[in-house]
């Protein structure tokens, strides 16, 4: 019977359990060097907006089907937001959450204060956002696009 250690040695590659950190899918957004949750950095949005925006390469019956599978596809990287598409053609901007945002005290406020953000915007000033924008093509579906600012 083999011991734990020798199965680890046996097959531990990048691909298995045995490497913590690294994705287990070469499709993944976050590889094991970057998290795709640190969306204040830059090199880390250009990432995920890659990915965000290739939701615009399918055509939807239901446009807000297209949000909604990217809001569940973002939370799995700690990152939030609510957006309710409504007409034949629309574009909205909506702010990003990480980790359903920041409240209670930091250490850095007035003792009457609290924190109550995004836990995004004191990393990167303003914030980051989703412009989603949608349109009724000519053969009856939709097309949406999306992009982190």
């Amino acid at each position: 019977m083999k011991t734990f250690k020798e199965h680890l040695k046996e097959g531990g590659s990048a691909k298995t359990a045995a490497s913590v950190g690294t994705p287990v899918s070469d499709k993944s957004a976050e590889d094991g060097n970057i998290g795709a949750h640190n969306i204040h950095d830059e090199d880390v949005l250009k990432v995920v907006n890659g990915f965000v925006g290739s939701i615009g390469n399918e055509e939807y019956i239901n446009p807000q089907h297209a949000v909604d599978k990217l809001k569940e596809k973002l939370e799995r990287v700690g990152l939030s937001f609510d957006c309710k598409l409504e007409g034949e053609t629309g574009k909205q901007t909506v702010e990003v959450r990480r980790f359903g945002g920041r409240y209670g005290k930091t250490g850095e406020e007035a003792p009457d204060e609290v924190v109550n953000d995004d836990g995004i915007s004191h990393m990167k000033e303003g914030g980051v956002k989703l412009e989603v924008e949608h349109d009724r093509i000519s053969n009856g579906s939709f097309k949406v696009y999306a992009k982190l600012v």
